[in-house]
């Protein structure tokens, strides 16, 4: 068996600490349980049985050190000043043993040379050994310095003089005996609670509290290699007042994501725009929804393992100016299957699209829309431009109805034909549907889609005014009675060319 042992070390500041030494502790715990689901707390220590992950890091040392990494990495980035010591043995205690002893070597200052020194397992010092912390004195009056001394005691005197535990102790050391752990277990989802050192009246002062437990946050998220797609946090007033017992603020994102920088970022956001009707006394944050990432390419979206973007993505800053403005402030247009010109498309809420792909489905579709097609004549001599593709860039809701001249139309003067005309049909199947969407509210969020069948030839025009127009007429329906076969053309200017 192969067991790591870890200590991060936690050096103050002046100020309120983020993280105290036993948060610390969990939170190495939590970040540990990425590398091996056999994961104990044992004193100052975290203890790592890492038989069973060997081969899939590539080797112990290879863990450890990827293991130490993201530790460090993870309280650098929240501002955290700590040094995370390691040691690894056979077994637990002789792994926690040497981990004892480097951290007395470092604070005094030995020489690392000499400190590597008193590796050996029979030379380590008493004090290493918890069971015999209770008996130091006594051993160290009858000349028992390290675990050697104490081996070679007889064990009947050793078991009446100091008690059973320190020869059991001495057993698991040496593997005669199995180490018997609760291995720490994350739970499903986080929920914890902070209480603050002082009242707090204004709501984006509560962002000193919210860090502390999002620096939890992440350290569970580490633990249960997921990513968060949503959290609640509530805070609860002073029952002094004659107001609500709490308030909450519901955070979503698009992406899950692991570093919560961004989360912070939109919190923060949006306590600037909260007022509290009583001072707040606890925090208590939430996880609503998470999802399982796999590796760091699962989290990236990359098939690079170590990709890092720089700055902010798209999605991100939208969320960030919802926050900011509204959710009603920022939308994103949504494609519509509808052959009508204004159904096309639907304004829809930014924060409220059901994934991040309805945002990518919308600039992959502008960026189809923009490109050329060419079709070849039939005498396969010259390219002619489909006139099928071509579509105007501002559209008018609701069409303007023009004045005849003749059976021309007019808008500011003459017109002049430049090509059409594009046929366009909208009856029958869509119809039945636009009634359902009706019932379902669907037909006011779209802009009206129970309207009669759409009819009409579309035609491009040039104004005397030196722009390209988009005018339809409407033709008769199918089934038009023979009374309304005389009447002339309605014309209506639907669009303008940039």
């Amino acid at each position: 068996m192969r067991w790591i042992a870890l200590q991060a070390c936690i050096r103050t500041e002046p100020g309120p600490a983020v993280l105290n030494q036993a948060a610390a502790q969990r939170a190495l715990a939590s970040i540990a349980l990425g590398f091996t689901p056999r994961v104990a707390l044992l004193d100052e220590a975290v203890l790592l049985e890492v038989s069973g992950s060997l081969r899939l890091f590539g080797g112990l040392a290879r863990l450890a050190q990827l293991l130490v990494q993201q530790a460090s990495q993870f309280f650098q980035e929240n501002k955290v000043l700590a040094h995370i010591e390691r040691a690894q043995g056979a077994t637990s205690l002789i792994a926690l043993g040497r981990l004892r002893q480097a951290h007395v070597a470092r604070n005094l200052q030995l020489e690392r040379q000499h400190a590597a020194a008193r590796q050996r397992v029979a030379e380590l010092p008493m004090h290493t050994l918890s069971a015999a912390r209770a008996h130091l004195g006594v051993l160290e009056r009858i000349g028992c310095r390290n675990w050697d001394d104490l081996l070679r005691l007889p064990r009947d005197g050793v078991a009446r003089r100091f008690g059973a535990p320190l020869l059991a102790a001495l057993d698991r050391a040496r593997g005669h005996a199995p180490d018997g752990y609760d291995w720490l277990v994350l739970p499903e989802s986080f929920d914890e609670k902070l209480e603050l050192d002082a009242l707090v009246i204004h709501a984006p002062a509560l962002m000193s509290g919210v860090e502390r437990l999002l620096l939890h946050l992440q350290a569970w998220l580490l633990g249960r290699q997921s990513g968060l797609r949503a959290l609640k946090l509530v805070w609860q007033l002073d029952q002094r007042r004659d107001v609500p017992p709490t308030g909450e603020l519901v955070v979503r994102t698009a992406q899950p994501a692991q570093d919560l920088r961004h989360v912070a970022r939109l919190i923060a956001e949006q306590l600037g725009q909260q007022r509290l009707p009583a001072p707040v006394h606890t925090l208590r944050l939430q996880s609503l929804e998470t999802e399982k990432l796999t590796d760091s390419a699962a989290a990236t979206a990359s098939l690079l393992m170590q990709e890092r973007k720089q700055g902010d993505s798209a999605l991100e800053l939208i969320e960030r100016l919802s926050a900011r403005l509204g959710a009603e402030q920022v939308q994103v247009w949504q494609p519509c299957a509808d052959h009508r010109p204004e159904q096309m498309q639907r304004w829809i809420s930014a924060v409220n699209a059901v994934s991040a792909s309805s945002v990518r489905s919308a600039i992959k579709s502008i960026a189809s829309n923009a490109r050329t097609v060419w079709a070849r004549g039939l005498n396969d001599r010259e390219k002619e431009q489909k006139t099928e593709a071509l579509y105007p860039s501002w559209l008018l809701y609701p069409p303007l109805r023009l004045a005849m001249h003749g059976d021309s139309p007019v808008y500011q003067g003459r017109l002049q034909r430049l090509a059409g005309p594009q046929r366009l049909e909208v009856s029958g199947w869509l119809m039945a549907g636009d009634k359902a969407g009706d019932k379902a509210g669907e037909g006011a969020a779209s802009g009206g889609r129970s309207r009669p069948p759409a009819i009409r030839d579309y035609f491009i025009y040039r104004s005397g005014q030196g722009g390209l127009l988009w005018i339809y007429s409407e033709r008769l329906p199918v089934a038009a009675p023979q009374s309304a076969a005389g009447q002339p053309h309605a014309w209506y200017l639907h669009g303008f060319f940039a």
